[in-house]
Parts: structure tokens; C-alpha cells; sequence
């Protein structure tokens, strides 16, 4: 008889993106040549000012644990960018530091919505939030967001969503799959429910127009999620931190501590650096994105995919694609199959992403007009 001890977290899925990449590299072995614009990955190096100084850190020993909070200076720099990017005082007792955001998301869910009662998340939403939720034994409740919409959250869907269950709302800004930026009201209307939100603010660096704001500036009664990879180029280093009310830190702690002791100290060192000394470089890559963006939206519109909305950070646009009686997967893997684009099906991002594609501008101009030549071919030749 077979006994599947893993059988409980049947319900949890990989990443789609994943598989499409498995299958790029499939057909790269086969000899073609494939256009990777399904990952949200800067493809630009770290900065060397920021390699130098981990690099540096390793020769002298700082390989060892520390606080698990994160050391002082690093958490001091992130002090210092919070009160000069949105003029809000916070303390470094309120910061903890981590191997990536990932972790810290589940975290923050652990430690504010017991087990069966229910977290709101936007459908569309990043891959991994619906099942770090389950896999924390929280509900996930989806809120639909609309391409008419412009894909704002509708806060009165947020409100007909809340019931005596609710614990925690959890938002993403610059979003992802999108890049859709919420406004300001939105984020105050969520602020005067009364319930925690938790904010992931990890593409908030790179928006390209109007104001980006952070959860901060509305309510202590958040956890605002952030971290170094994109912005500063170091998915690699595994470089996240969250900020958080005063009163959580002492069992975000306690968690911290048993899951991961702590952050490595050298990559700490590099983070510091990072936030203190690279903006201009970080500044020459997000404008190179900002500058791929505007190329890839003319260019759509020009062979009449026009997405139908303005993304004004991350480095992604959400784009329907023509036939919409195909799922998006068998899309996705057909255009890679027949084409060599690879792209990200949108049912990777919750129910609401089935007729849609997301594309990755974390490419060189060259490779986007590539594949947007490519794409006119597919759909319309």
C-alpha cells in the first residue's frame, strides 16, 4: 500500500516560468537560438563597487552569524533610504534581515494569520504568494484586478472580500505581473481598515513615473517587504529585509532565529554598500530599463498589441494576446516551440492571468525588437 507522506501539500504549484525555461534550454541544446523574456531578473552584473566590498568582506573573515536582526550598519542604511525616499522615521530595532524576501513573506504571514484564517491577495499576484500562504496554513483570498481597470485595486471588492477571518491584506508595488503602481488613495483606504498589510516593495526603485509610495507613509500597522535584487542587480545574494511594527519584532524574532539563524554577514557588508554608495550606477540601469519599456510599448502598439494599459515599473507588461480561446500555457510554449520567445504564461500568476502573457524587458533593445518581430509573425502572418 502506498503511503505518500508529502501528500498534504499535493495543492502547491511550481512556477510556471520554470517550466517554460526547462524547455528553452531544451531547444538551445537542440542548436536554436532562444530570446529569454519570461524571467524578472536584471541582466546587468552587480555593480563592482558592491562585489568589491563582498568580496573584501569574505578575505577578512565575515563569514560567521550575526544578530539575526541584521548588523547595525546595514540596517542603519536602510533607516537612512526609507527617511530620505519617502520621509518616514523608522528604527532599526523595527528591521529584520534575511537570505532573500521570500522567506521574510512567509514569515510575516506565519506570524499574522493563524492557520485557517484568511489572508487578501490580488488575483493577479507573484506566483509564490498563494502557496507561501498554504503552505503557512493560511486561506488565500483572491481580489480580481481588470485590465480596464488599468489593473488598480478595486477597494470595494477589497471590502466586500474582508470577513471576521480576514488577518491580513497583502499588496505588491510596483506590481508583478503588471507593473502596475498602486495610487495613493488606494493605499490609504487600505490603511483605514484596521488590518495589517503587508506591502512588497521590492520593484518600488524602479518606477518611471509618478510617485512611488511606501506602506510606511500610512500606517505602523504594516510589513513592508523589500529587498537588493532588483534594483541593485544581486538576486544572487539573497539580500531581503522587512520593517515592521514595533510590537511583532520580538516573535518575528524568535521565528527568524529558528528558521535561519541569519543573513550571511558578508553579504550584508555588500548590502550596505549597496544602498549607501551605488545609486548612480543602480540609476543608469533602471534608466536603461525605463528606456526598454517605452521601446517595447511603441513597438507593441505598432503591430497592434497594444496592451491596453500604461506599466509604470518593474520591467514587465501583461499583454492579452489575440484567440483567447487558448490557455496561456499552451501559448507560451507554442510561441517558444515555433518562434524561440520565451515568455511567462499569466495563469502563473493566478485565475484572473489565463488570456495573457507576460513579457520581461530584462533584455537588450536588440532582443526585444527581435521578439516583438517575431511575435508580429505568429499572431498575424
Amino acid at each position: 500500500m502506498k503511503n505518500d507522506a508529502t501528500a498534504h501539500l499535493g495543492h502547491i504549484s511550481s512556477f510556471l516560468a520554470m517550466d517554460v525555461f526547462a524547455r528553452a534550454e531544451e531547444l538551445e541544446k537542440q542548436g536554436r537560438e532562444i530570446i529569454h523574456l519570461e524571467f524578472g531578473e536584471p541582466d546587468f552584473p552587480t555593480p563592482e563597487i558592491i562585489s568589491k566590498v563582498g568580496i573584501d568582506s569574505i578575505k577578512k573573515a565575515r563569514t560567521r552569524y550575526t544578530h539575526t536582526q541584521g548588523i547595525e550598519d546595514f540596517r542603519n542604511a536602510v533607516v537612512e533610504k526609507y527617511k530620505n525616499q519617502y520621509s518616514v522615521d523608522i528604527k532599526p530595532s523595527q528591521i529584520m534581515t534575511s537570505s532573500g524576501s521570500s522567506i521574510l513573506l512567509y514569515l510575516a504571514i506565519r506570524m499574522l494569520v493563524p492557520p485557517g484564517d484568511e489572508i487578501i491577495m490580488s488575483d493577479l499576484c507573484y506566483a509564490c504568494y498563494d502557496n507561501l500562504a498554504m503552505i503557512g496554513g493560511a486561506k488565500p483570498v483572491r481580489v480580481s484586478l481588470r485590465l480596464e481597470n488599468g489593473f488598480q485595486l478595486d477597494m470595494d471588492e477589497v471590502r466586500k472580500a474582508l470577513t471576521p477571518k480576514t488577518r491580513a491584506i497583502l499588496i505588491n508595488s510596483p506590481m508583478n505581473p503588471t507593473g502596475t503602481v498602486l495610487d495613493r488613495q488606494c493605499m490609504r483606504e487600505l490603511a483605514e481598515l484596521g488590518i495589517p498589510v503587508i506591502s512588497d516593495e521590492i520593484y518600488a526603485d524602479l518606477t518611471y513615473e509618478g510617485e512611488v509610495s511606501s506602506m510606511l507613509q500610512f500606517t505602523d500597522n504594516c510589513v513592508v517587504l523589500n529587498g537588493l535584487s532588483k534594483y541593485y542587480a544581486m538576486t544572487g545574494w539573497r539580500l531581503g529585509y522587512m520593517i515592521m511594527n514595533p510590537e511583532w519584532i520580538g516573535v518575528a524574532s524568535k521565528m527568524h532565529q529558528n528558521m535561519m539563524i541569519s543573513a550571511a554577514h558578508f553579504v550584508q557588508d555588500a548590502g550596505t554598500t549597496a544602498l549607501k554608495e551605488s545609486e548612480p550606477e543602480c540609476r543608469k540601469m533602471a534608466e536603461e530599463f525605463d528606456k526598454r519599456r517605452r521601446f517595447l510599448l511603441k513597438r507593441l502598439k505598432e503591430i497592434g498589441l497594444d496592451p491596453g494599459y500604461n506599466p509604470v515599473g518593474a520591467f514587465y507588461v501583461f499583454l492579452r494576446y489575440p484567440d483567447q480561446g487558448r490557455k496561456s500555457l499552451d501559448v507560451s510554449m507554442d510561441i517558444l516551440d515555433r518562434i524561440g520567445v520565451a515568455m511567462t504564461p499569466g495563469i502563473d500568476f493566478g485565475p484572473a492571468g489565463e488570456g495573457f502573457i507576460r513579457i520581461s524587458y530584462a533584455n537588450s533593445l536588440e532582443n526585444i525588437d527581435e521578439a516583438v518581430s517575431r511575435l508580429q509573425k505568429y499572431f498575424f502572418s
